[in-house]
């Protein structure tokens, strides 16, 4: 298993969203997030402290390979509206020098 750095960027804006529709895309990126620490494969998050050039979280997730850590961004996206973008994180060393997969 590897960690990726799933990006979730900021769509532009849609308008006014409703109440109704705000509580809804926020139970299904919970459930959704909540399934990801069950099944072991969420080992981090972040949340920018304010605008950020439009970042708005991201996620380190554990998979098995690049092919699955995008199906993981899909389904980020499917739930969140977000584009999500994926890379693969690499170990640093012991003494800071390079790094390994």
């Amino acid at each position: 298993m590897s960690e990726f750095l799933l990006l979730a960027i900021r769509p532009p804006s849609r308008g006014e969203v409703s109440p109704a529709g705000v509580a809804r895309d926020l139970a299904a990126a919970a459930a959704w997030q909540e399934w990801l620490r069950r099944w072991g494969l969420l080992r981090s998050f972040g949340l920018p402290d304010g605008p950020a050039g439009g970042v708005r979280a991201c996620l380190i997730v554990r998979a098995s390979s690049p092919a699955a850590a995008g199906q993981l961004a899909a389904g980020w996206t499917g739930v969140s509206g977000c584009p999500v973008t994926v890379t693969e994180l690499c170990a640093a060393t012991a003494a800071g020098q390079g790094g390994s997969r």
